[in-house]
Order: C-alpha cells, then sequence, then structure tokens
C-alpha cells in the first residue's frame, strides 16, 4: 500500500505531493485539498495528463456510506438538471480505498459575491437553490465552496451531502431552513444583498413574500448564522483542513494550515527567537510586540509575558489572551470586519496551567488612527468603515474593550482594520452587552481633542444608535 494511503488511513496529514498506481494506471496527486483524518481524503490529481478531482475514502462502514451517497447525489444532480462536474470513475478498491473522481473544472472558482458580480450572481444563486428545491433535493453541507462559478453558469460539488426525494418538490420548511442556511454563509453586508433579491425565490416557487415571511426567513438566518459561527469557531481548536492544531503538557497551539506548512513545526518551538530577533514594536513588561518574517511572510508576533509568580497564579487556569484573540479573529473574518489576519496562537504549559503565550498575526503596513488624523481629515470612505465597525459589533453584540484610537489602523490604501483583540468579549446577555459597548464609545471619543474631530465622531456614534 502507498505510504501516503497508510497516512491517511492511520488518521496522519498527508501533505506532501504523492503518486498512485492502480490497474498500470499512474496518479499524480498534486495537491491536497481536504483531508478528514482517517476518513475523506479530497486531493488534486493528473491521470493522463488531465486534472481530476479525486477523492478517497477509508474502506469501513461510513467509506462504504459516503461512496453510495456521492453516486446517489451524482444521479440525483443530473435527474434535476443541475449542473455537476462530469464522473470520471468509481471504485472499490483503489491503492486500498475507495475511490470516486471528477473532472476538475480549470476555470473555476468558489462562489463569491463582488461588486463586478452581484447582480448576474445573486438571481443565478437563487435559481440554482430553486432548481434543487423543485426537483426534490438539497445540499446537507451547504456552503460556498461547494457551489463553482464558471464562464458556463453555477456547478454543485460535494455531491455525498446531497438529500432527499427526487422526484417531489421539497417541503417548505426544509426548503427555507437549507436557503437560511446557505445565505448564513456570507458576511452580513452580503447576506443584505441576498435577502433584497429574496423575492425571485419565492416568486420561482409560487410562495407569497410579505412581511410577515420576511420575518419568518429572518428568524431562520439568524438560526443558521448561530450555528455556522458555533461550528466555524470549533474547526479552529481542531486539527481539520483549516487548522493544525496540537496540545500536550507542555504546549497548546492552533495555525492556520496553509502557514504550517510554510513555517513548519521547528517555528513553533522557535518562536521566543523569532521574538529576540525580530524588530520590537512594543516592548512592555505584560506583552512584547515585534514584527518578524516567518515561511517568507512579514508576521507580527505578540507575546504575553508572565510578570511574576502572582501574575502567573491569576493567569494560569483562565484561556490565554492570545486564545481569545485567536477566536475574536476568526470571528470577525465571518463577519466581514478588517483585522490582520489571524495565523496562530500557542500556549506554553505546566500541564493544564498556561504560562507565557503567543499570537501570530498578518503584518499590515498601516498608521495608527490617531497618528493619521493629525495630519489630515478623516476621508467619508474611512468614517463609513468606522461606522460599519461599530454597527456591525452592536448588530452582533461584541466589545472591544479598549477602542482606543491607536487600536485602529488605517492602510496606504484608506482601509481601516480594528487590532489589539485581547479583550474583545462576545455578550449573550443584552444588559451587559449595552454597558460594555457604550464603554467602547466613550473611550474612543475621548482620543479626539480636536473639537471638529470630536465633534465628527461624535455625530458618527449618534447615527449609529438611531440606526
Amino acid at each position: 500500500m502507498n505510504e501516503s494511503v497508510k497516512q491517511f488511513l492511520a488518521g496522519k496529514p498527508v501533505t506532501e505531493r504523492f503518486e498512485l498506481e492502480v490497474d498500470g494506471e499512474q496518479y499524480y496527486c498534486e495537491q491536497v485539498l481536504r483531508w478528514l483524518p482517517g476518513r475523506r481524503l479530497v486531493v488534486r490529481a493528473l491521470h493522463n495528463g488531465d486534472p481530476i478531482l479525486l477523492k478517497l475514502f477509508a474502506p469501513n462502514k461510513k467509506g462504504w456510506r459516503e461512496l453510495s451517497r456521492e453516486q446517489q447525489g451524482y444521479k440525483a444532480c443530473e435527474a434535476a438538471g443541475v449542473a455537476v462536474p462530469a464522473e470520471k470513475l468509481i471504485s472499490d478498491d483503489f491503492a486500498g480505498c475507495l475511490a470516486v473522481a471528477y473532472e476538475f473544472i480549470a476555470d473555476a472558482e468558489p462562489f463569491q459575491l463582488v461588486s463586478s458580480n452581484q447582480a448576474q450572481m445573486v438571481p443565478a444563486l437563487l435559481q440554482l437553490m430553486v432548481r434543487c428545491h423543485q426537483a426534490g433535493i438539497y445540499q446537507q453541507d451547504i456552503h460556498t465552496d461547494n457551489i463553482l462559478m464558471t464562464p458556463r453558469g453555477l456547478f454543485l460539488i460535494d455531491l455525498a451531502s446531497v438529500r432527499g426525494l427526487p422526484g417531489q418538490a421539497l417541503s417548505t420548511k426544509k426548503s427555507l431552513s437549507n436557503l437560511a442556511r446557505l445565505v448564513a454563509q456570507f458576511v452580513p453586508d452580503e447576506q443584505q444583498l441576498i435577502l433584497k433579491k429574496l423575492n425571485l425565490y419565492y416568486q420561482a416557487r409560487g410562495w407569497l413574500y410579505g412581511q410577515t415571511e420576511r420575518k419568518s426567513f429572518k428568524a431562520l438566518l439568524h438560526k443558521a448564522w448561530q450555528k455556522r459561527k458555533e461550528n466555524y469557531l470549533s474547526k479552529c481548536f481542531r486539527a481539520c483542513s483549516m487548522t493544525a492544531y496540537h496540545k500536550n503538557r507542555r504546549q497548546e497551539y492552533a495555525v492556520k494550515r496553509s502557514f504550517f506548512k510554510l513555517i513548519g513545526k521547528q517555528a513553533i518551538i522557535d518562536l521566543d527567537e523569532f521574538v529576540e530577533q525580530g524588530k520590537k514594536l512594543k516592548d512592555g513588561n505584560s506583552a512584547t510586540v515585534v514584527m518578524t518574517e516567518m515561511g517568507g511572510r512579514k508576521v507580527v508576533i505578540k507575546r504575553y509575558n508572565i510578570k511574576s509568580y502572582w501574575h502567573f497564579l491569576k493567569r494560569c487556569w483562565r484561556p490565554s489572551r492570545a486564545a481569545n484573540a485567536w477566536r475574536q479573529g476568526n470571528l470577525l473574518s465571518l463577519l466581514g470586519i478588517t483585522t490582520p489576519a489571524v495565523l496562530g496562537f500557542v500556549e506554553n504549559r505546566l500541564g493544564p496551567l498556561r504560562k507565557e503565550a503567543y499570537l501570530i498575526t498578518e503584518y499590515v503596513d498601516a498608521r495608527e488612527l490617531s497618528e493619521t488624523y493629525q495630519d489630515t481629515a478623516p476621508a467619508k470612505a474611512e468614517l463609513k468603515q468606522i461606522q460599519r465597525i461599530f454597527s456591525l459589533m452592536r448588530s452582533y453584540r461584541l466589545s472591544h474593550g479598549d477602542m482606543k484610537a491607536s487600536n485602529l489602523l488605517v492602510t496606504q490604501a484608506g482601509q481601516v482594520q480594528l487590532i489589539d483583540l485581547d479583550a474583545m468579549r462576545e455578550h449573550h446577555y443584552g444588559w451587559a452587552f449595552r454597558w460594555a459597548f457604550n464603554r467602547d464609545q466613550k473611550r474612543f471619543l475621548r482620543n479626539w481633542q480636536d473639537k471638529s474631530l470630536r465633534s465628527t465622531f461624535s455625530s458618527l456614534m449618534e447615527n449609529l444608535s438611531h440606526k
């Protein structure tokens, strides 16, 4: 059995290119696209010079079930007239695995909404859902990576998650729950774009779309968003395709897998060396912040220091500030709030006790808000972004904890980014959130001694409260 296949079946990561020979045919596996330990491996491969998408399943009960579902999903989509990649092979003995392969659509990209395609893509997305639901099928694991945009239209992939009873239209309840789950995959601004066109779906199904229906769908969307958020954030603290995660008595770390491939495990062990050799941005008792390079990429490392024995006793039982900043940074990416991309966090441990912790983020060439507006007045686009940040934080019950102007950056392109997420919190109780959010607003306004600036930002906050 091929060594890479052995690793996959043993639940170990498969990150290197490898070659398979099956019945005299050669398959060159160029890129691992998805990996579920000991369960499923999805790769981009070459066969006879042509690219294919190859899915390998463990030869067990679950694997057989997934292979069967792939076949059923493929046939159901074909019958419904839903575009899917052409099936190239299906095998119950492929290098010791179960396997299915599809054409690899080279000119495809995951579905996304950008300013140039919104007018076409939103109706096309809703029409795809109409076609599925009217045919009695739906994709259980519906998200944007499972819908491909091509010059020939939208294609559906991950056919093992297709469910339903072909030939009989999907019920209203299942249809709208599935549609809400799809809309929840988008950031809030994009959700609003889809909601504005949602009448197209209802009209195509022959349903009324009045005030009651709008309210009902928004409730479904909120529920779907909460579920998506919890699932996504759980992936930030376990090994998966997105995250390289490890925990033992000495250390815990979670690193974006794409970044981990660049730096390797040794870089995690040597983090203190990167901190000592990096360019100091801040050198305080509680935290040391440096700019350095890891894996050919400019990054910022923030080391949370242990100041004393008593400080250790105070912090050791609680999740570190690095772990919280890692979680909140990932949450902000879901919300579309711009912040330097979080790349990983590391905690040094003594059994269950936490010691020093580290947060790694991308380096952004930007100036602090307080420094920027000493020279120039805020641009309208920048004010709009600042208001949007506060608005989204209010809508999703987030408080920053230290909303001073130095924790907002402006890039050369005029993008406003929120940083220093150590104390950010997501609130479950309205009264606690209102108190914390009000404190954030007051802290932000205290930055501005200039009367004109203070008036500008005071008006911005007032407009926010009236929305």
